[in-house]
């Protein structure tokens, strides 16, 4: 057998049937080329690719990965920071103190396609301790996270449920609960954290359409809020300065400016004629709209304007719930009365405390302020009432309630086993103008040690609690309100002076004499009526005050016996007086550009002088109370 190959073995590069086998692998009409079938096909693919990330432009393919914003123009996203309702420092969550609450009422007009939560802050945390961060919306958790030991930061998002947000109201919980977990054995078992929320920490929606009805404009407003005073005439300067206090008692902080602000114009309000709004602040209102309260435009932004000088009706309307019917971008309210108080008691329920069922572990607080001015008739609370619904309790376990007026310990009581119904007096000199009461009710147990289980208990506060008043007249300025409480007018015998100046000046201190159910009118370049109750703004002959600013200098007792020192440049000097017919009154005198000047507490002197660095109480007879203590006893 031979090794070689024959000469004529060579195979046949196109095997019989190959040419029918070829014309299968190739597009009709492209024979004798070499480009497959599938190629066209991938090419057809990259092509239409090619078409989706240039014409198309998914957002996938072109949005930054790290914004997280909601995608939608500035007057279509609702914001309701922590700084816009008040905490303008943000908040600190700590072991004493460590949650925080805040409700947010949503746009009804505009419907929203997402709304949540942005929780932003820093936390501190010790190594040996577990905290964990939690946000409850409505009562339900809808986020709980253990958070890492050290200093970190908070940076979380937060959905709303639709149906939490379907009221249109959200109260957002935010709480912290922490223990140590080092096993030793002690009393405290504090996890000594420490957890900022940002004053940025924000709820917010996107919004299909901008805000256009005057009650989603008033519930768009942060806790800052200007009022544009576009005309000075009279009747404009009254509707701005009860619109001002109006909503000061709301919880506002107004200042008044001839212009609308360069920033946050959605919270400006807009007051003067229509025309006028239009010409010198370049806002737009809606075609068809009636005088009153408008929603128009500066700019873009959706402003409220008030077109109507009766700035009691509007701003009573404005800030009472009869807000919720202004679902049109005007309203034209024609009359809207309120109920004062009366009786001689006031429920601890209409000042605002919170009555719902809370959990006490060792020790719960609550807070209730109460203003000399809305008390009934002006009077003084002469006890407080507290009805506390307690849980059923270990026979070794006492409740111990402790009441603190002022930051003055006026008593403390032990409660009984299920029920505590105690009164407390509250001394008459310890009271003030504006007044804070404090409730402590601390957990008591013979038991200790680390067997000792600690345990959470509910507890209320119950509706029968509340001041009941006395018949103590109160002195200097805890003696006004009821000197004004039949009803008086506010005089401003010199209207000559700039009128934005003059509502920076007085509306916050008015604000604080004014009761809440009254609207006194402005009596502009006009002497106090005699016999009749007042508020004077300036100087008048009629009014002899017993301390008075004369030629630069504050002056006080006769011919300046007691007291004369200069004047401050910026400042006001606040004092109760007697006018014409020995009818009561308060004076309020001014100098210079007040700004935001804080105001002291008001108690029982007679006169306050008050400076952008401090302020100082003077007694009727022009003396001043000595600095306390009056020797100080340095460090060494």
């Amino acid at each position: 057998m031979s090794d070689e190959t024959p000469e004529n073995t060579t195979p046949d590069p196109k095997p019989a049937g190959d040419e029918q086998n070829t014309k299968k692998e190739y597009f009709t009409g492209e024979r004798g080329r070499s480009v497959p079938r599938g190629a066209w096909w991938v090419l057809g693919i990259a092509l239409v690719a090619l078409l989706v990330f240039v014409i198309a432009r998914p957002s996938w393919f072109t949005d930054d990965p790290n914004d997280t914003s909601l995608h939608v123009p500035p007057e279509r996203h609702f914001t309701k920071t922590l700084a816009g309702s008040g905490h303008a420092d943000g908040v600190w969550l700590t072991d004493d103190s460590p949650s925080t609450s805040y409700l947010v009422t949503l746009p009804a007009d505009s419907a929203r396609t997402k709304t949540r939560l942005h929780m932003s802050g820093s936390t501190q945390v010790p190594e040996q301790s577990t905290v964990f961060l939690s946000v409850s919306m409505d009562g339900q958790q809808v986020y709980n996270e253990q958070l890492a030991s050290g200093d970190n930061e908070v940076d979380a998002f937060i959905d709303v449920p639709e149906q939490i947000a379907d009221d249109g109201q959200v109260r957002v919980s935010i709480k912290a609960d922490g223990t140590r977990h080092d096993d030793t054995c002690t009393t405290d078992h504090s996890a000594g954290m420490q957890i900022h929320l940002d004053p940025q920490t924000v709820l917010e929606a996107a919004l299909t359409e901008p805000v256009h009805t005057v009650r989603d404009a008033v519930v768009s407003w942060d806790r800052d809020l200007t009022v544009v005073l576009a005309d000075q005439g009279d009747q404009w300067r009254t509707a701005a300065a009860q619109m001002g206090m109006a909503l000061t008692r709301a919880g506002h902080q107004v200042r008044f400016s001839p212009t609308v602000p360069d920033t946050d114009v959605r919270d400006a309000i807009l007051v003067g004629p229509a025309g006028t709004l239009a010409d010198g602040s370049g806002w737009s209102q809606p075609d068809g709209t009636a005088a009153g309260a408008v929603v128009g435009k500066v700019g873009g932004t959706p402003v409220l304007g008030v077109t109507s000088p009766d700035g009691s009706l509007i701003s009573t309307y404005l800030t009472q719930p009869t807000v919720t019917t202004a679902d049109a971008p005007g309203s034209d309210p024609i009359s809207v009365t309120t109920t004062g108080p009366a009786g001689d008691q006031v429920a601890l329920e209409s000042l605002g405390a919170d009555m719902s069922v809370g959990q006490i572990t060792e020790s719960r607080k609550w807070r209730v302020g109460y203003s000399l001015a809305d008390s009934p008739g002006g009077r003084l609370p002469q006890a407080l009432r507290v009805q506390m619904q307690l849980p059923a309790s270990p026979p070794d376990l006492r409740w111990i309630l402790s009441v603190d007026l002022n930051g003055t310990l006026v008593g403390s009581r032990v409660l009984n086993d299920t029920a505590g119904d105690v009164t407390i007096p509250l001394p008459p000199q310890n009271e003030l103008l504006q007044n804070v009461l404090t409730l402590t009710v601390d957990r008591d147990r013979d038991l200790g040690g680390c067997d000792v289980r600690v345990s959470s208990y509910p507890i209320q506060i119950r509706s029968g609690s509340a001041l009941t008043l006395g018949a103590d007249p109160g002195a200097g300025f805890t003696a006004l309100p009821r000197g004004l409480a039949p009803g008086f007018d506010i005089y401003v015998p010199d209207a000559g002076a700039d009128a934005v100046e003059q509502l920076n000046a007085i509306v916050p201190t008015l604000t604080e004499f004014v009761p809440a159910q009254m609207n006194p009118d402005f009596r502009w370049n006009t002497q106090p009526e005699a016999g009749r109750p007042f508020v004077l703004v300036g100087s008048s002959p009629q009014v002899k005050p017993a301390v008075r600013l004369e030629n630069g200098r504050i002056v006080g007792g006769p011919d300046g016996s007691a007291l004369d020192i200069p004047a401050f440049d910026d400042g006001l000097l606040v004092e109760t007086v007697t006018g014409a017919g020995r009818s009561p009154g308060l004076l309020i005198q001014y100098q210079g550009s007040i700004g935001t000047t804080g105001l002291p507490d008001f108690g029982r002197e007679t006169a306050q002088v008050v400076t952008s660095q401090s302020s100082f109480g003077i007694n009727a007879d022009g003396s001043i109370e000595p600095t306390t203590p009056v020797r100080e006893d340095l460090p060494r």
